[in-house]
């Protein structure tokens, strides 16, 4: 019976120990199937598989910018390479043209802007608040010291990527000043001493100023240009009035009669309120003008009338005795972050790709313009002995940008042309531009 008992036993713990080698070798199978799965997802690279997914998920960017022709298919070029390079992230891309203005007013208005935009020389004081600051990219470290100011405030940041430089100056026929035995002009009297030379000795052949009024904006650069001169670059000067509203303006009677006398001294072309941009280049180009107030691009439109041609390039004149001339300009083609972009990473990527030195170089290239990083080497033809002759020249802001409310450039453009036709008078110009200037600096507070 014992024994019985006894091999009763023994059976037991047999089973007994078969189903606990059998649960071990269960549990071993666990540990080298789905256990070691589980160690081998702790031991794999930490890549966060919904995170992963998350940063490759297709985004839509908008952008858009002011450029126009050329450089605007050029810009929907790069952008096309970039979608290319980076498929997971869609642009759609705009070029409205002469409506940008009132559109990004508008999209200011609703704050709903595009991710990436034009800042077209407004990146501070027009659309500051909407920028998210770029200090960071890697391109920043590059950004040229003559464009710095136009870009980048005290407190660091940094508005917009500056594709190139607007330098804009004085251009004139190289041939005209060569003939007439007339070097350079530092001065504006020594610019107007020119112009009587030119009209005298050519007999009324040559116009010294050819300007074309009837599409408006060449007489308002007339006053962006010397504005700057006469009231703001001397060492004294009136730019905390402008700032402030406390400007008298009974002193803008000199500018208008400044402009009034290009024409009562026969210095302008007769039809001076009927011609276009495209006369004062082809005028020009057939060396039938000495000189005309506008940037490099002149240059270039003038040498499709006559390839020939002969251009150079100069800053503005000072006005006032111990000044220097300046250039105007600063922002051209630019590229900023709205700082309420929902794809705002995407957005800054798209804007680094336009810092790339090929892009850089196309870019300015186009617009015969020094580039606004360091580094590149631009395409400029015969602009680059003028743009290395005139490297330390200081680039000032347009007039109008810093010290006039929005809105006050068709005001001197309208303004200027009823001067000239004899509607108004000097002191109804200055008169007009008070008005102007404190109606729009009281709309815009």
């Amino acid at each position: 019976m014992k024994m019985k008992q006894s091999k009763k036993m023994m059976l037991f713990l047999s089973v007994i120990l078969v189903f606990l080698l059998t649960a071990c070798g269960s549990q071993g199978s666990n540990e080298n199937g789905s256990a070691t799965n589980a160690t081998n997802a702790t031991n794999a690279p930490t890549t966060n598989n919904s995170e992963n997914n998350k940063s490759e998920k297709p985004v839509t960017i908008t952008a858009s910018t002011n450029v126009v022709g050329e450089q605007a298919a050029l810009l929907q070029e790069m952008t096309n390479k970039f979608m290319e390079e980076n498929p997971n992230i869609k642009v759609e891309f705009s070029a409205p043209g002469s409506e940008y203005e009132n559109i990004m007013k508008l999209k200011m208005a609703s704050n709903e802007l595009p991710d990436v935009f034009a800042t077209h020389g407004w990146s501070q004081i027009r659309y500051g608040e909407y920028l998210a600051d770029l200090r960071d990219e890697e391109w920043v470290s590059r950004l040229h010291e003559a464009i710095k100011p136009a870009v980048t405030d005290a407190d660091g940041k940094v508005y917009a990527l500056p594709m190139d430089q607007d330098k804009s100056g004085i251009a004139y026929n190289v041939e005209v000043l060569e003939k007439y035995g007339i070097e350079v002009p530092k001065t504006y009297d020594e610019l107007m001493a020119a112009a009587e030379k030119i009209k005298t000795e050519s007999k009324g052949e040559v116009i010294p100023f050819h300007m074309g009024g009837a599409d408006s904006w060449p007489i308002g650069q007339f006053f962006d240009y010397f504005a700057t001169p006469l009231y703001t670059s001397a060492e004294v000067n009136d730019g905390a009035q402008l700032s402030d509203g406390t400007f008298d303006w009974k002193k803008w009677d000199q500018m208008a009669q400044m402009f009034l006398n290009l024409k009562k001294d026969g210095y302008l072309n007769p039809n001076v309120l009927t011609a276009k941009y495209s006369d004062d280049a082809q005028a020009l180009a057939e060396g039938k003008a000495a000189f005309a107030f506008y940037g490099s691009y002149v240059i270039e439109e003038a040498k499709t009338f006559n390839p020939n041609f002969k251009g150079g390039f100069m800053p503005i004149p000072s006005i006032h005795e111990g000044d220097t001339p300046t250039f105007a300009g600063g922002e051209k083609t630019t590229f900023g972050v709205w700082k309420d972009s929902p794809n705002i990473d995407a957005a800054k990527k798209y804007v680094a790709y336009f810092a790339k030195p090929e892009n850089i170089a196309a870019m300015a290239s186009s617009f015969a313009l020094p580039p606004g990083l360091d580094g590149i080497e631009v395409e400029a033809g015969d602009l680059t002995g003028f743009y290395e002759k005139y490297n330390d020249i200081r680039i000032l802001p347009y007039f109008d940008r810093v010290f006039l409310p929005s809105g006050m450039w068709d005001v001197m453009c309208k303004n200027g042309a009823d001067l000239l036709a004899g509607g108004i008078s000097i002191e109804e110009f200055s008169k007009n531009m008070q008005q102007e200037y404190e109606r729009l600096r009281a709309v815009s507070k």
